[in-house]
């Protein structure tokens, strides 16, 4: 089975506008899943450097600023962001936004693939599909620096001392404690956003983080795929440090 080009792109563009597959959810009024709009300020970007990368690469994607656009993504694809590894497979393995490369194409597909999500894994099966055996080659040879570089073990220990450290200094002891409830903090646009809210656990405490992101993207492209053998294919998944204007302090 062939996978249409673009649909990993196109799937971020309608996420962040809140629009999923199903009719009844297209009304839905959120961006990037279930963080309302308005808990997305600076500060909250600061914190959530895998959203504010992401953003940064879908503005580029949408201007078809396809060179910027895989710079950024790969900026998120450093902080566990899936779908930005999912979308650099797409870009290398089309050419889009540089040099055609089709092994660093498959590697990332691999890399936001790693926690099982349905519609990356088909991906990564029909892209190695198409690799001929010098590529696969490459691909296994590659793929444990890959994992070093951008793997859950490593990224999301960087994202959450990102995290953490923003937490620290925008709440001190707040984060966790009951005071914070009859709290509001002002946001840039006008108008207050409720703390509770705002520090909900599923943003700002890891584990329900990661946990938020496994739901929402588990049922995100939910059709069922048959993808047949996969022995043999790595499962296991370069680096680009630079950053966008006015980025976040990196850990």
């Amino acid at each position: 089975m062939r996978i249409k080009k673009g649909i990993i792109g196109l799937s971020l563009v309608l996420a962040a506008t809140g629009f999923t597959a199903t009719a009844d959810a297209a009304s839905k009024k959120a961006t990037f899943y279930d963080v309302p709009a308005d808990v997305m300020t600076d500060g909250f970007f600061q914190g959530h450097l895998d959203l504010f990368y992401r953003r940064a690469g879908m503005r580029a994607d949408k201007d078809r600023d396809f060179s910027e656009a895989r710079k950024q993504y790969r900026l998120a694809a450093r902080y566990a962001d899936k779908p930005s590894q999912a979308r650099l497979g797409e870009m290398y393995w089309n050419g889009e936004g540089g040099t055609q490369d089709r092994v660093m194409g498959f590697l990332f597909m691999a890399l936001a693939a790693e926690r099982g999500y349905e519609s990356f894994t088909a991906h990564k099966m029909d892209y190695w599909r198409q690799l001929t055996e010098d590529e696969r080659k490459r691909a296994v040879r590659q793929d444990k620096k890959m994992l070093a570089d951008y793997g859950d073990e490593v990224a999301k220990p960087r994202w959450e001392a990102v995290l953490k450290r923003e937490a620290r200094r925008s709440t001190g002891s707040l984060l966790g404690g009951t005071g914070a409830s009859a709290l509001v903090i002002n946001s840039p646009r006008g108008g207050g956003i409720d703390a509770q809210r705002f520090y909900a656990p599923q943003f700002w405490q890891p584990t329900q983080y990661w946990s938020m992101q496994d739901r929402l993207w588990a049922k995100e492209n939910p059709g069922i795929v048959t993808v047949g053998d996969v022995e043999g294919i790595p499962l296991e998944v370069p680096e680009d440090h630079s950053a966008p204007n006015s980025a976040p302090a990196n850990p």
